[in-house]
């Protein structure tokens, strides 16, 4: 087994929670706060392979951790959703499986919580069908029984027609008025991007008396 000498240990420059130390051979090995008061060391002392393995790969889990609270400061995200923003930034299946159970424990991370703000926003502000709904929801990832339950409580709240009203009272449509061919099909067009399905869009302009 073979021993390595450290030579100088310095606080990071960069980052204040991290140690760095130097070794005879020239190797050098971060080290995070808590893992140098759980084992602290000097210069002069003696660390083995194993030992260095050991500290480097608390580091490494200190740093998935740290990196996946930054993603989760800037907004909510999916489990799958911050597992690949990690395997982006070239932390390892171990890795990445520890720092996502400890979030999930702490409730830092849930899908559902996730999914309902999700949608909410979509629906609430942009007021979006369920088509266009699916389309962003489907890059989050979500089990698709949850992705089920959620879209059919969110239009529960914020039913269909009456966001394709609210579409059509936006856009100056007035009732019982029957339109041109030209301004139907641009009307069209506008309610299927915004992913209404034709049945719910033709329902709507039968209420309306626009057919």
């Amino acid at each position: 087994m073979i021993n390595h000498k450290i030579v100088k240990i310095k606080r990071s420059k960069n980052y204040s929670d991290r140690f760095i130390i130097y070794f005879e051979n020239k190797s050098v090995l971060r080290v995070s706060e808590d893992a140098f008061v759980f084992k602290p060391m000097k210069v002069g002392d003696l660390l083995s392979d194993s030992d260095i393995k050991e500290l480097d790969d608390k580091m490494n889990l200190h740093e998935a951790k740290e990196a996946a609270y930054r993603l989760l400061s800037y907004r909510m995200r999916s489990i799958a959703e911050l597992s690949k923003r990690l395997i982006e930034k070239g932390f390892n299946d171990v890795e990445i499986e520890f720092v996502v159970n400890h979030l999930i424990e702490l409730n830092y991370l849930n899908d559902e919580d996730f999914g309902k703000a999700f949608i909410l926003e979509k629906v609430k502000s942009k007021k979006i069908g369920p088509v266009a709904l699916r389309f962003e929801l489907v890059q989050h990832k979500l089990p698709s029984e949850l992705s089920n339950m959620l879209i059919e409580k969110i239009y529960d709240e914020f039913p269909i027609n009456k966001l394709i009203s609210f579409h059509l009272d936006k856009r100056k449509i007035i009732k019982n008025t029957i339109l041109n061919k030209k301004d139907k099909n641009r009307l069209n067009n506008f309610l299927k991007r915004k992913g209404f399905y034709w049945d719910s869009i033709v329902s709507v302009y039968s209420e309306w008396g626009i057919l």
